[in-house]
């Protein structure tokens, strides 16, 4: 087997051929375009991924999006799309946020502001940010308006205002499974939550 080996940027031609070579080696069509290391991708070559009937679609290592290429990739009938935007405006996020798939997975994301996490709350379905490492009070007060699967496995402390703000997320499912530590205070506000948790086993640290 001979690996395609395509330049920095997705163009069309360039995923025409990678297509191609999924069809022929199907056992590599999940993990996709990942498998290349593309800084960016142009509109002409989202149409074209969008188009091929994918209905999981990894472009991790994509750092650059332009309006135009995130949109047609939400406008697709892509299911599960992961994305690896590493900065984002409230306008490319108000686009992904009307993504139609199940699955909106931005990993690559460290940090949001509280403007995009409200945006980015209106995808109604499971939302991915483990990328994101620390949340202050208002981020989280945003991300409680998502109705979907919250998950954001990328902290590994809450603070007791944190805890209490997260408690209170209207989805039903909270993915915290990369926590390492969580006070008394901050465990008692988030059994509160009403939804189920995903937390690691570990012991929760005793009162002083």
């Amino acid at each position: 087997m001979q690996f395609p080996t395509p330049s920095s940027v997705l163009d069309v031609e360039t995923a025409e051929e990678l297509l191609t070579f999924f069809r022929k080696y199907p056992v590599l069509g999940f993990a996709g375009f990942s498998l290349w290391k593309f800084e960016m991708i142009t509109p002409d070559a989202a149409r074209v991924i969008s188009d091929s009937g994918q209905d999981i679609l990894f472009l991790d290592t994509v750092r650059h999006f332009s309006p135009e290429a995130i949109r047609i990739l939400c406008e697709s009938n892509v299911s599960f799309l992961s994305l690896g935007i590493v900065r984002l405006s409230s306008a490319t996020a108000g686009v992904l946020s009307r993504f139609r798939g199940s699955c909106l997975n931005l990993d690559r994301l460290e940090t949001i502001s509280a403007e995009v996490a409200k945006i980015l709350a209106r995808f109604p379905n499971l939302l991915s940010l483990n990328g994101v490492q620390t949340l202050d009070v208002d981020v989280a007060k945003a991300l409680t308006l998502h109705s979907g699967e919250l998950v954001l496995d990328g902290l590994v402390y809450l603070s007791e205002d944190v805890a209490k703000v997260l408690s209170r997320h209207r989805g039903k499912i909270l993915g915290l499974e990369g926590l390492r530590f969580l006070s008394h205070q901050a465990s008692n506000a988030l059994a509160k939550y009403r939804g189920t948790l995903e937390l690691p086993q570990f012991d929760v640290a005793s009162e002083k």
